[in-house]
């Protein structure tokens, strides 16, 4: 292993930085393991896990600065062994040492990769402060014990000195939160009388933090105090419940058999006397109990009471349990309802959950300058192309008929590809920018966003450069930075977010027509979306909020769940029931449950930052070619089109 730079491992190296992180990345855990001190690996008692110690001194500097062409530690150790990548004339190297176009330069928007582009550009707005290194933050993020800078700066080591009982004697104040100036070193207090959350959270009872309304009553305790879950057990209005519980007196439910048996079953007592001796003698649709109250009526499984007291009407479990009854079609039925599966998909034995037929799906992610696969069944893992070293393959998608790779070059500015069957490479287009491809594997076109010239431009998969550049410009004018874009080619559709001073996210045809606004209200910078074609809906990962959120592909029910590991997240994609995201921020590749946010699980995480990320759907291409090719006009025969054909559904 490189000296001071790498740990040893049972597999072979891990950086440095990976070191009692939290995540196991030694098979035998040795990365995380405490020493007879209890400080975990020891590397923590001189520096800390924010920086590193300069070797034979007690000097520590942030990750950050190793190989930044500038002598930090005495020796220069700090820039020992590093590669030698100078940029092109007309080009500027970013702190991670990759190359962009010098005029990319706070353009608004991350061509680094690292935000270091940005980060030399005009102070921080209202509400944000300014790391050493250079890069803006949000003032809520000082103190919250996670390194949103990369110095660590955010988290000095004043943080917490005070309790909130402190920070306003005069208030008698319930959160406290520790800011920092970091130009002046100067620590104050912002105290909140009242934690304000979202109107799709709810506070906890300690009045720290804000749950999902969705978590609350779920069987996991999503609150530090737990509250979230206190008095659920036997609520008789938990989802899911038996429409024909009895309400004890002090809140708890119990089975209508239960109630007026002679035995006290409510703790208060008032499942029993009263008017409990009266028979049944009420014209009741389904049975008839005896309560406290007098003769009730109540209904089987899958019904509610109807308002007359004696009918009984169907649940629609479809519409009330929505996502919680079927993972795609749900059908009601009088006193049930049964889940099925699109083409291409099996109905687990649960009867509620579908699952992909035939190969196992492959998640592809792009890693610096490979692309790698990613067995969603067994996590075997496989590099698919290496592109030279000093280039990074950004954006990616995937054609599912040729089964080419395409990817955004930003060293060449241009929108590569790769055969994998045939190994063979070219390059589709040169002298483009992009944030986000997306291939129309219908069509046979491939669409790309321009953030800094607000464009979204479009060329034919089965071009080759030949010199001169043959795109055309879709939309243009008042797009304020498009950034992410997901297409739909069965309905002839696209979507994309924008992130410039109003971010919203927006739908045309895929001619640039019939544009309008999806989503506007509730964004902060919505920088990696996804589709999810079996369930109607599109999801995107909110890089400012740290949020999750999702709405059908009209724009209605909007769901946001706010995740405290998102992060920075750069592409996504979702597969059966998860949702899966690239952090550049923590080098990884992350998958959460996509209705409920929960069960997070680190899939990858290599020594490069990921970028682009697809899940190709193997096995539906053929089916539904044949069966939908008639929604999307450029399907055959390229709509009749000499050149390039755009589908206007």
């Amino acid at each position: 292993c490189a000296a001071s730079r790498q740990a040893d491992c049972a597999a072979g190296c891990i950086p440095v930085p990976w070191l009692c992180d939290g995540e196991q990345q030694c098979p035998d855990g040795t990365d995380e393991q405490c020493g007879q001190a209890g400080e975990c690996c020891a590397v923590s008692s001189v520096c800390g896990t924010k920086k590193v110690q300069c070797p034979g001194t007690h000097h520590c500097i942030p990750h950050w600065e190793l190989c930044d062409r500038h002598q930090d530690c005495e020796d220069g150790w700090d820039e020992e062994g590093c590669p030698q990548q100078p940029c092109l004339p007309g080009q500027w190297q970013c702190r991670n040492r990759v190359c962009i176009m010098a005029d990319w330069k706070c353009n608004g928007i991350d061509d680094c990769g690292d935000s270091s582009d940005e980060d030399v550009c005009a102070p921080c707005p209202p509400g944000m402060v300014r790391c050493d290194e250079g890069k803006c933050i949000l003032e809520s993020l000082m103190c919250d014990d996670e390194d949103d800078c990369l110095d660590g700066t955010d988290e000095p080591s004043t943080c917490g000195e005070l309790s909130p009982c402190d920070c306003l004697p005069a208030c008698s104040c319930q959160v406290c939160s520790a800011h920092v100036d970091i130009r002046s070193g100067d620590l104050y207090w912002l105290a909140f009388l009242h934690l304000s959350c979202p109107r799709t959270h709810v506070l906890c009872r300690d009045r720290t933090e804000c749950v999902a309304q969705e978590y609350l009553c779920d069987g996991e305790k999503d609150c530090a105090d737990g509250s979230d879950e206190d008095g659920c057990a036997q609520l008789c209005n938990t989802p899911g419940r038996n429409h024909s519980s009895y309400p004890c007196g002090l809140g708890a439910c119990l089975n209508a058999s239960l109630v007026c048996n002679s035995r006290q079953d409510c703790v208060d007592g008032s499942d029993e006397g009263g008017n409990c001796s009266v028979p049944c003698q009420r014209s009741c649709a389904h049975l008839c109990y005896p309560s406290p109250q007098g003769p009730r009526c109540w209904c089987g499984p899958g019904y509610q009471l109807a308002k007359d007291g004696l009918s009984c009407v169907d649940i629609d479990e479809c519409t009330e349990y929505s996502e919680g009854a079927c993972s795609q079609t749900c059908l009601n039925a009088p006193g049930s309802y049964t889940c099925g599966c699109l083409p291409g998909y099996q109905l687990e034995p649960d009867g509620h959950v579908c699952k992909l037929t035939g190969p196992e799906p492959m998640l592809l992610v792009a890693v610096q300058s490979e692309v790698l696969s990613y067995g969603l069944r067994t996590g075997r893992e496989e590099v698919l192309l290496a592109t030279d070293k000093d280039r990074v393959v950004f954006s990616l998608d995937y054609d599912l008929v040729e089964r080419k790779v395409f990817w955004m070059d930003l060293a060449t500015e241009s929108i590569r590809w790769q055969d994998l069957s045939s190994g063979k490479k070219g390059t589709l287009v040169k002298g483009v920018r992009s944030d986000c491809i997306a291939v129309d594997w219908l069509g046979r076109n491939l669409y790309w966003t321009d953030g800094a010239a607000g464009q979204v431009l479009a060329t034919r998969l089965g071009a080759a450069w030949q010199g001169i550049p043959e795109y055309t410009v879709v939309m243009d004018g008042d797009l304020d930075q498009p950034h992410s874009l997901v297409l739909q080619p069965l309905a002839g559709l696209m979507y994309w977010s924008e992130v410039g001073r109003h971010s919203r996210l927006m739908e045309a045809s895929m001619d640039g027509s019939r544009r309008h606004v999806l989503l506007a209200q509730g964004l902060g910078w919505p920088t990696a979306l996804a589709l999810d074609l079996p369930t109607q809906r599109i999801f995107w990962l909110d890089e400012k909020l740290g949020s999750v959120g999702s709405a059908h592909l009209d724009g209605t029910s909007v769901k946001v769940l706010r995740l405290g590991w998102v992060r920075s997240p750069f592409a996504a994609a979702v597969c059966e029931g998860q949702l899966y995201w690239s952090e550049r921020k923590t080098w990884s590749v992350q998958q959460v449950d996509k209705a409920s946010g929960k069960n997070r699980t680190v899939l990858l995480k290599r020594h490069g930052q990921p970028h682009g990320l697809q899940v190709p759907i193997w096995g539906v291409v053929v089916l539904t070619r044949a069966v939908l090719a008639g929604t999307n006009g450029c399907a055959k025969s390229n709509g009749g089109c000499a050149q390039l054909c755009l589908p206007n559904p």
